[in-house]
């Protein structure tokens, strides 16, 4: 393997840098890394003399102890055959010892196979040496190995030739560079069919105990060419990207190192874009020497599971820190909409407990809301202030440090700090237990002082009655929360009710004994905390849990704070089996598309929660950390419709319709509820809820469940829309015809009559005429009242005529002309800085000041330019708002807005975004499955900026899941000419359709016996009782 040359990623100029490409699909050998985070072994390892195993002891270490006469290790195999590399790292402690001959012990790190091997041996002399049976004994003279000393990190590094029998080692200590030991031809993939570690005692002392701790063990393929053909680091300042050559359906991670020995991931699960791929490294280039290599990943392989490395994002300085439990979140830092108020700090900012008792600050029970309700202290997470660290060096203390550098991922966040040259790193994490927890280790030892204050808001507290007590036998600090605040039921009505965490108990701990307890309680009434704690490269780790029962939230935090490490990787594992195993895998040719699918669907997830008291008893999505915790009913619109393509509907699809049943004794006339609900609490704002009808039979074509139909139609949507259905952007019809179907399907054909006259079906025609073009040319619907500046007289052209487009009855002719002279207009039209605008760029000086472009509209807008096939325009529209609305600074984001300085505004994590995920997949991959019809669909609108698009849909019925594959490929032939190809596998329905789009272009070529109608673009293959098929066509412009 090629290692980086130093490099200082600061300078202007290029550099051209030799790093290593890692192969895994040319080779036998399977690409492997191991941290040795636990808490348990890899299942590839295979214990040797078990007895002697320490295990998980320490976080991110395997302990083996040495046995007298008998080698003690792991072993695992690694097929042999292919280039490879192996690297590992490792302490030694005891081993050498001071006197001579230290434990009396070797190390042996080897490669064995049918009657061949190959080894390193360092024993307790520190004499080391390489040997071979092949090579018949040693490849060098051994040689002695200065300057270690038990407790120092040694790492190795063996690096195979298969086509020359080269194996190359090199060995370094601690922060050094690699030192070549020995090199050696003539080794055959026979002497390397498994690897071993192993500790062999040759002394009688039963004092002198060798040990090892195991912390690394990577093995990956080598491709040297791939590696050095086109490789370059391009940087100015903080900007900097790398560039690598690519090939067609792999995928690369990006990986980065200080010392060469300790690399981390900081890039994953990247699709190719041939024939160079560019990566910015924006954030990663503030060192003064960093090292980055590119791994190749087999792309035939799957699952991938590492979907949090693939999303790692520094943000430092960009968003606040986010994380998400089922009742506990976290915000790190403060920002007022994009602006920053409070940069994140060591320790626990804001974690906050929301099992949607209150919508804000104050609980009080009103005859309109209910009891819970309050228009105020919806952002109360800020005032939640837990445990803020001063470092301490030297006597020295320095309050609150900015991270240097701060990294989100969907299971944990990651700060930095450089303080008086000592490096600490802080991993926080919510547990699956709801435990917030941070975990620090500093690279010498300091001292941490936490500080925190029970909970008391600044701008509405009235009485403050919290209190707060050392719990020394528990080494926790105990908060009894509790006092009164304003609060607002109704607009126009403030009254004084209860804290919402009143009674509460909050629990602060810590891994390690803290010292210096301090409490008082400050003039604005909050009892204020304090205690010290030691911190060092053993790291320790700080717990935060809320609960009603103090007992409740003390054990849950002693759960965690027993095993930090074990939680935080079950919480890892749980994000990445829910990016894997329960959403559509997606890949493309533009990696920044694939960054924000995934992206959207962790939000998406993670605001997942599950209350199981009062009105919520349905596990379900939300919207915002910010304002809008809890379902709210017009984003529901969409989110319900997401969760149709969730392989558990149980969990994560049923719940986000049925949770609305239970303000059905609240509704109001055309199936109106209010906007957001809570335990006991309703928003006093009432809307649509047509589009549930319609997300509920999604729900259904998915699952083929009956039983959720006969969940939401009698006893909730019949009654609901009996004597009137919102008309809602034209979907009044579509939902109509889904009442009807879910009637006869329950037994209520006697129904279909009503349902047909309440959705005014006979009237469609006449009312469609009297809305196109009522206003202007090729658009839908009227103008309306310029909503700014305030008291305008002017009437602008909204977004909304687009969203008509979205209903099955809306003429495709219509679609066309609209688009064309409205959507993708950048002078009159609405394809303004950031595609859709509000209003149309003619109008745009009467936009909304903070949401000149929003999520809603742009789902809205655009997946109706799908359904309705003007794919050329649909895909202008939904790039142009992908690339332009969810990418900043390199990275996915999700804001609630842009304003009208087209500059990101409102929540930093909204799930408002979701219905970008119908985009991609129902509009650009075409992608549709019917359990009931026994039919599955891909009619495609696949940009023609793409080379490919890849989906893997997860297809459940009862007692199985299938991956159904689906393959677009795109090839640019020459002179207009484009092949393209459709490949599905897996397909375990009757019916398969597959629908080429023809991008507008002439047909050239294509299969014959094609279906005799087919969607407007599009030609038709039906393949019956078929698995697999494949469609190639060729177009030309």
């Amino acid at each position: 393997m090629n290692v980086a040359s130093s490099l200082n990623i600061r300078t202007v100029i290029p550099f051209a840098i030799a790093v290593a490409l890692a192969a895994s699909g040319m080779a036998q050998v399977p690409d492997f890394s191991d941290s040795f985070d636990g808490p348990d072994l890899d299942s590839g390892w295979a214990r040797i003399s078990p007895g002697s195993h320490d295990g998980f002891a320490e976080p991110g270490h395997y302990t083996i102890r040495g046995t007298r006469g008998t080698s003690t290790g792991l072993r695992r195999s690694i097929g042999g055959r292919g280039d490879f590399t192996v690297e590992l790292s490792l302490q030694l402690d005891p081993f050498f010892l001071a006197g001579a001959g230290g434990t009396r012990s070797d190390l042996k790190i080897r490669f064995a196979g049918a009657g061949a091997w190959f080894e390193v041996v360092l024993n307790s002399f520190r004499s080391l040496r390489v040997t071979s049976s092949e090579l018949g004994g040693n490849l060098q003279d051994p040689i002695t190995v200065l300057g270690i000393e038990d407790g120092d990190h040694l790492s190795f590094q063996f690096a195979y030739n298969e086509g020359t029998s080269t194996m190359s080692v090199n060995y370094a200590i601690n922060e050094g560079l690699w030192e070549p030991l020995a090199s050696g031809s003539g080794i055959t993939p026979t002497a390397l069919q498994s690897a071993e570690i192993v500790l062999f005692r040759f002394g009688n002392n039963e004092s002198a105990m060798p040990r090892m701790k195991l912390d690394r063990y990577e093995i990956f393929g080598a491709e040297q060419d791939s590696a050095t053909r086109g490789l370059r680091i391009v940087a100015d300042g903080e900007q900097c990207n790398i560039r690598w050559n690519s090939t067609p359906g792999r995928l690369y991670a990006i990986e980065q190192s200080d010392d060469l020995l300790q690399w981390e991931t900081v890039a994953n699960q990247i699709p190719a874009s041939p024939p160079l791929n560019t990566y910015d490294l924006d954030g990663l280039c503030s060192s003064g020497r960093s090292f980055f290599r590119i791994r190749e990943l087999n792309a035939s392989g799957w699952p991938h599971g590492d979907y949090c490395a693939m999303l790692t994002q520094e943000i430092q300085g960009k968003k606040h820190a986010f994380l998400a439990g089922n009742l506990a979140y976290y915000v790190g830092g403060r920002y007022t909409s994009w602006d920053l108020r409070e940069h994140e700090t060591i320790g626990l900012t804001h974690p906050f407990h929301h099992d949607l008792r209150g919508r804000g600050t104050g609980i009080v029970t009103d005859t309109t809301t209910g009891t819970g309700h309050d228009f105020r202290g919806w952002d109360f997470y800020k005032d939640s202030k837990v445990a803020y660290g001063t470092v301490i060096v030297n006597g020295e203390s320095f309050p609150n440090p900015i991270p240097k550098k701060m990294f989100w991922r969907p299971d944990r966040v990651v700060c930095e700090y450089e303080i008086e040259g000592i490096t600490i790193r802080e991993d926080k994490f919510i547990a699956l237990n709801d435990v917030a927890c941070s975990i620090i280790t500093a690279s010498e030892a300091v001292e941490i002082q936490f500080a925190g204050q029970s909970y008391v808001s600044e701008a509405r507290s009235l009485q403050r009655t919290s209190t707060v007590r050392h719990d020394a036998i528990h080494n926790m600090v105990h908060v009894t929360e509790g006092g009164t605040v304003l609060t607002r039921p109704v607009e126009g009505l403030d009254v004084e009710g209860a804290l919402i965490y009143e009674g509460m108990s909050t629990v602060v701990s810590t891994s390690e004994t803290f010292t210096n307890y301090a409490a008082f309680r400050d003039g604005q009434g909050r009892q204020q905390y304090s205690f010290k704690v030691d911190c060092g490269p053993q790291g320790i780790a700080l717990g935060w849990a809320m609960h009603d029962t103090f007992s409740d939230a003390r054990d849950r935090v002693a759960d965690v704070l027993a095993d930090p490490a074990g939680h935080l990787a079950a919480k890892t594992a749980h994000m990445n089996d829910l990016l894997t195993n329960q959403i559509p895998y997606f890949r493309c040719s533009d990696p920044d598309i694939v960054n924000i699918y995934y992206y959207l669907w962790a939000i998406y997830l993670m605001y997942y929660i599950d209350v199981g008291e009062g009105w919520e008893i349905h596990p379900h999505t939300q919207t915002a950390v910010h304002n809008f915790l809890g379902m709210h009913r017009f984003d529901a619109n969409f989110q319900i419709k997401v969760g149709a393509w969730v392989q558990d509907k149980d969990y994560y699809a049923y719940g986000n319709v049925l949770i609305w049943s239970a303000l059905l004794p609240y509704a109001r006339s055309g199936g109106r509820l209010p906007d957001n609900m809570g335990q006991s609490w309703l928003s006093p704002v009432w809307g649509t809820t047509t589009d549930h009808v319609i997300g509920a039979w999604d729900i259904y074509e998915h699952s083929g469940d009956i039983g959720f139909i006969e969940s939401v139609y009698e006893p909730y949507f019949k009654p609901l829309f009996w004597n009137g259905i919102n008309n809602h952007w034209g979907a009044r019809y579509d939902a109509a015809d889904c009442l009807k179907k879910m009637a006869v399907l329950t037994g209520n054909s006697s129904d279909v009559e009503h349902w047909h006259a309440v959705g005014e079906v006979d009237n469609l025609e006449s009312w469609m005429n009297s809305e196109w073009e009522r206003a202007t040319p090729d658009y839908w619907g009227n103008t309306a009242p310029a909503i700014y500046p305030p008291g305008s007289d002017d009437r602008a052209l909204f977004w909304t005529g687009m969203a008509y487009m979205r209903n099955t009855w809306f003429p495709e002719d219509w679609a066309r002309r609209m688009t064309e002279t409205w959507a993708v207009n950048t002078e009159i039209g609405f394809n303004g800085p950031v595609p859709p605008t509000l209003v149309a760029m003619q109008d745009v000086d009467h936009t909304f000041p903070s949401f000149a472009a929003a999520p809603d509209l742009a789902y809205y807008s655009i997946i109706g330019m799908y359904s309705r096939n003007v794919g050329r325009n649909a895909n202008v529209m939904g790039l142009g708002h992908l690339k332009n609305y969810n990418l900043q600074w390199g990275i996915p984001v999700a804001p609630e807005s842009y304003d009208s300085d087209w500059e990101i505004w409102g929540d930093q994590y909204s799930n408002f975004n979701a219905g970008k995920i119908l985009i991609i997949l129902n509009g650009m991959a075409g992608l549709d499955y019917s359990i009931p019809d026994r039919s599955f669909q891909v009619c495609d609108h696949m940009p023609e900026e793409w080379s490919f698009m890849e989906l893997k849909v997860p297809v459940t019925q009862p007692g199985q899941t299938d991956w159904v594959d689906v393959r677009i490929d795109r090839n640019d032939l020459g002179d207009g000419l484009v092949e393209k190809t459709i490949t599905v596998g897996g397909n375990p329905l009757e019916t398969l359709l597959i629908q080429p789009w023809l991008e507008e272009k002439a047909l050239i070529n294509s299969p014959d016996e094609g279906d005799a109608e087919a969607p407007t673009g599009h030609l038709s293959y039906t393949f019956d009782n078929t698995a697999e098929a494949q469609v190639t066509i060729r177009v030309q412009e």
